[in-house]
């Protein structure tokens, strides 16, 4: 049964600038010094968040991944503030510099869940003529839910990518486990798709989406961020 949607008026007028956080893009986790594993991550919707945060007039810090273009979503001072990483490691590092002087988190990096094993004494570049290479892999650990055991009051809002049929009660158990105030829930069939059908799972039960759906990126992002900004204030007071 689907849950209620929570009426947009319920949610208490936007007062303060909280200062946002977003995260975009892949991670590259290194097989050599050549070669890595990554995913199929554009950091499209993250770049979207960053460009409707920064065009409410909110200050935005940007943690992007490798492969992506450096934003153009502004002018001046005020453009958001693009910091890099590659890997999970250095974006775990990143986020735990940055968080304490945010508000808001948005998690819109596609994180690896495996990175491969490098021991010492292992070949600079692996080369062909080598014969088959086996890659041990170890699970990277969940840089969300580690985040939650800092004391913060802030609110930390997660992604959710799952096929169709699993997505609620998978985005759902992520929201739980994670310990996040809101998750985002997008079917995976709509990956590299010019649309997004996502929608923002609450640990209520409820759950909100945009007028319009499915909706472009961009439409989506200047829906998502005044909505988080008002759950924000609701918890935040």
């Amino acid at each position: 049964m689907p849950h209620p949607a929570t009426p947009a008026g319920s949610d208490p007028p936007v007062g303060d600038r909280p200062r946002l956080l977003v995260t975009a893009g892949p991670t590259w986790e290194p097989v050599d010094e050549v070669r890595f594993l990554g995913n199929r991550s554009s950091g499209r919707m993250g770049l979207e968040i960053a460009r409707a945060a920064h065009e409410s007039d909110l200050p935005v810090t940007l943690l992007l991944g490798p492969g992506v273009a450096d934003p153009h979503v502004g002018t001046g001072p005020s453009e958001p503030h693009a910091i890099r990483f590659q890997t999970a490691a250095e974006l775990d590092a990143r986020l735990r510099e940055c968080w304490p002087a945010h508000d808001l988190l948005v998690m819109a990096a596609a994180v690896a869940d495996h990175r491969p094993i490098r021991r010492p004494g292992d070949p600079p570049k692996r080369r062909r003529r080598d014969g088959p290479v086996t890659i041990d892999l170890e699970p990277v650990p969940d840089l969300l839910a580690g985040l939650a055991d800092i004391p913060h009051p802030g609110t930390r809002v997660g992604f959710a990518l799952e096929p169709a049929g699993e997505l609620e009660t998978s985005a759902r158990e992520k929201l739980g486990r994670k310990r996040l105030h809101a998750i985002i829930a997008n079917p995976l069939e709509t990956m590299d798709a010019a649309d997004v059908d996502g929608r923002l799972l609450l640990p209520d039960g409820h759950e909100r989406r945009p007028p319009s759906s499915p909706c472009s990126k961009a439409a989506f992002a200047d829906w998502l961020v005044p909505t988080l900004v008002r759950i924000h204030r609701s918890r935040t007071g």
